[in-house]
């Protein structure tokens, strides 16, 4: 009958509609997909092959991997790797080198602008301040630190079908070994210091903003509203059909 199809296709609809909501809730795991590339890798062999082999060392702090997972380890490292960079590797604007280090802080950048990797929340979870150690090494092993960090998060993104889990509240609870800073405090340093010194002007840090927080949920609402729109006019037709059959059929009794 009239009725019952009526009741399939706007549970229909409803199915379809509470999906989209669902999809943009939980988040897309194909920006992130290709927010690191194997050209990525490529630049910072380079940059580690570019540095001299001896003669000068760097004290620096970064992560200690211990028992860390491999997610909760990259989101912990990440801003240590902003640090390193920016402080650590400065080289004449034009060279090889300088491109090199630009194309990196740029990506981290851009994979905290597209949310690839949230940033550490500490109203959420702890800080991992216990897993940072002062470490004392040629620019090379710094460096290779760096390869290995983003190594690892090339392998969790382009892996994976689904969108990463990064919540490390039971693995940041590790309090032994403090050091005297925050890893938020050297997020929150990049943000409002180092963010200038990666070439991205505030347009166009917008712009990838914009990439990823307004086209794709424009997308889903474009097709929600469209889905809407559909059961709305089949709703309609279905109504009309069934008092149009009801009239005949009230025509058909009074002519009996």
């Amino acid at each position: 009958s009239a009725g019952k199809v009526y009741s399939m296709i706007h549970c229909v609809c409803l199915c379809v509609i509470v999906f989209l909501s669902l999809s943009l809730t939980m988040g897309d795991p194909g920006p992130c997909r290709h927010s690191i590339t194997r050209d990525h890798l490529l630049i910072i062999r380079r940059l580690i092959d570019n540095q001299l082999q001896s003669g000068c060392s760097i004290t620096y702090t970064f992560i200690e991997r211990r028992s860390l997972s491999k997610c909760c380890y990259v989101k912990a490292a990440l801003p240590w790797i902003l640090e390193l960079l920016t402080s650590h590797f400065r080289y004449t604007q034009g060279s090889d080198n300088h491109s090199y280090v630009m194309s990196l802080t740029c990506l981290i950048h851009n994979i905290y602008s597209q949310r690839c990797v949230p940033q550490i929340n500490e109203e959420l979870e702890d800080d991992p301040v216990s897993f940072g150690m002062s470490f004392s090494s040629s620019p090379s092993e710094a460096l290779g630190r760096v390869q290995d960090v983003l190594s690892e998060y090339w392998e969790l993104v382009t892996t994976s079908d689904s969108p990463v889990d990064w919540s490390c509240e039971r693995e940041y609870r590790d309090t032994v070994l403090p050091i005297a800073f925050s890893l938020t405090t050297v997020s929150s340093f990049w943000d409002s210091e180092k963010a200038p010194q990666t070439g991205l002007d505030g347009a166009q840090v917008g712009d990838l903003k914009f990439d990823f927080m307004v086209i794709t949920p424009s997308v889903c609402g474009g097709m929600m509203f469209i889905f809407t729109l559909y059961c709305l006019v089949k709703h309609k037709v279905i109504i009309h059909t069934y008092n149009l059959h009801t009239d005949i059929q009230d025509i058909e009794m009074q002519v009996q």
